[in-house]
């Protein structure tokens, strides 16, 4: 009877509901998810049960997608930062290859989740409007396909997904539409399901830097993106506010592009500058939205950092 009863009080899970259980699974990180499956058949099933998906939907992975080096369609790369074991998601998205048999090309990456345009091979061609584009979460492979729209197929336009980990509820689709310049934007929202065309307040001629699908990034419910004229344009998910800022005076009086990034909520610029031969790195942080306000807070001499070779 003392064994029995040792053994009862080490297995204290067994006695908890199932809904109670998911609760709890829905809350732990992801990798410790999948070990849970190791436990029983019944903690395999509960683990793998697409309600749990969706209560964990979306949920941040230790990692980041990228693209490798040498073209970054069908590239598409996840970087475990746990230190130890495989990736935790597979970038040859298999949950969606089995749906769309033809071709899964990944477009954008935000905040975790994917925006595809896929094919079927039932297609006798391969053309543009065979196309479907959805949003998918990796990590609990459920996706959403968007309503079909005409400026998504075509290549000119630049198309860009907005997802903030914080509001894991929505997410949005960006498609600029592009003339000489930007002349309307297309805002895609999950929470209504429909499309939402504006107008650009940007000026007339504004062109954004797409290079490699870089230099673009959304958070505080804003997409920023870089233009050939050094400055950062913004746009929220419904549309309602524009901006132009310049960037630092150091990054728009190159030929160069200056890059963009975000930490703790602020938008930093990074530029490197190589004349002189000492390819020096600046950072800059935007202090004030409203008066565009720069204040740089590093510099580092990369050559002194890395050696000459590496660069």
């Amino acid at each position: 009877m003392a064994k029995r009863s040792r053994k009862k009080k080490q297995q204290p899970a067994e006695n908890l509901p199932d809904d109670l259980l998911v609760e709890v699974l829905a809350r732990v990180p992801y990798r410790s998810l999948c070990r849970f499956k190791c436990v029983s058949k019944a903690w395999r099933a509960l683990c793998s049960d697409p309600g749990l998906r969706r209560k964990r939907s979306p949920q941040a992975l230790s990692g980041f997608f990228c693209y490798a080096r040498g073209g970054w369609k069908n590239k598409l790369r996840f970087l475990n930062l746990s230190g130890r074991g495989r990736p935790l998601v597979d970038p040859g998205l298999p949950f969606l290859r089995g749906a769309w048999d033809g071709s899964v090309q990944t477009v954008d990456c935000c905040g975790g989740l994917l925006l595809c345009e896929c094919w079927k091979r039932s297609c006798t061609t391969s053309s543009d409007a065979d196309a479907e584009y959805l949003v998918c979460n990796p990590a609990t492979e459920e996706w959403t396909v968007l309503p079909a729209l005409e400026e998504l197929l075509q290549p000119r336009n630049i198309i860009r997904l907005g997802f903030d980990p914080a509001a894991p509820s929505r997410f949005a689709v960006f498609v600029l539409v592009r003339d000489d310049g930007i002349t309307r934007v297309e805002i895609f929202s999950s929470e209504t399901g429909r499309w939402t065309s504006k107008e650009s307040e940007w000026g007339d001629l504004t062109s954004v830097v797409d290079h490699n699908g870089s230099l673009s990034l959304f958070f505080g419910g804003t997409l920023h993106l870089t233009t050939h004229d050094s400055s950062v344009i913004m746009v929220d998910a419904e549309g309602n506010t524009w901006r132009k800022i310049r960037m630092p005076l150091t990054v728009a009086d190159t030929s160069d592009y200056g890059y963009i990034g975000q930490s703790q909520g602020r938008l930093y610029a990074m530029h490197m500058d190589y004349t002189n031969g000492n390819r020096q790195l600046s950072v800059w942080v935007l202090e004030d939205y409203a008066s565009g306000q720069w204040t740089l807070k590093h510099t580092a001499s990369m050559s002194e950092l890395i050696g000459h070779d590496e660069l």
